[in-house]
């Protein structure tokens, strides 16, 4: 059931900025500020679940946490995993939103005010309802949230993290070729489907075989072999009871 819920509620999180785009009139500016909203939001609530469950189920990850690129240098151990995942995000965020501010004032300079112009109420209401949507989502997680592994944790924020990059990338090029081509504003509703079936792709099951394909052949298997039996071993050192004694 509480997979249902959080479908439904990314579903309607995702709608918000394509209905504000499509049917209600919003200019790409007051398009993104909700998308920025929507990711600086998410990527903070990923943090206070990561907060809570480090305080009701402490876990070695929390406290000396091990991604997965670190499996294969054995490097030092970053010392907190919601640090880790917060520093990452907010500063992604802060980057993005002054790249943003620089492309929306070369639209400006380009005279696409079309684009540009921001209506604070229409940004106003678009994120007060994105924050509704994720607030009800939190809100579910922390009936269960207790009982959860630190590897769906883990596989929560990096989803948050990949979801960052593949749907700001897609919309900051695309208003870069704006910028640079001077195309009419129609252009950017390719960009916002764009950015919704990115979004959409994080919503579906992710395919993840436990043994390789038969096709790809011997060599191949091994090596798949070995690589996820590091992963499990990583795994399962994250997941290891953290006693401060």
């Amino acid at each position: 059931m509480s997979r249902i819920v959080h479908v439904l509620i990314a579903l309607a999180v995702i709608a918000v900025p394509v209905i504000g785009w499509f049917a209600g009139g919003w200019s790409s500016a007051t398009t993104l500020a909700v998308y920025w909203f929507e990711t600086v939001a998410s990527c903070l609530l990923v943090s206070v679940r990561a907060l809570m469950h480090q305080h009701w189920t402490p876990r070695r990850g929390h406290f000396r946490y091990e991604a997965a690129a670190e499996t294969s240098r054995r490097g030092p151990k970053r010392s907190s995993f919601v640090g880790w995942f917060t520093l990452i995000s907010v500063s992604f965020c802060a980057v993005h939103a002054v790249f943003l501010g620089i492309v929306l004032l070369l639209l400006h300079q380009n005279k696409q005010s079309a684009l540009v112009d921001i209506d604070w109420r229409s940004v106003g209401f678009g994120c007060l309802t994105v924050l509704v949507f994720l607030l009800v989502d939190i809100t579910v997680d922390l009936f269960s949230l207790r009982r959860w592994s630190f590897w769906r944790l883990e596989r929560l924020a990096n989803r948050g993290l990949s979801r960052v990059v593949v749907v700001h990338l897609t919309l900051i090029f695309g208003l870069v070729a704006i910028a640079l081509t001077d195309a009419p504003a129609s252009f950017f509703g390719v960009f916002v489907v764009l950015k919704t079936l990115a979004a959409l792709s994080f919503v579906v099951p992710q395919y993840e075989p436990s043994v390789a394909p038969a096709w790809l052949g011997e060599r191949f298997k091994n090596y798949w072999s070995e690589d996820r039996g590091d992963e499990i071993a990583r795994r399962e050192r994250n997941e290891r009871p953290w006693r401060t004694s």
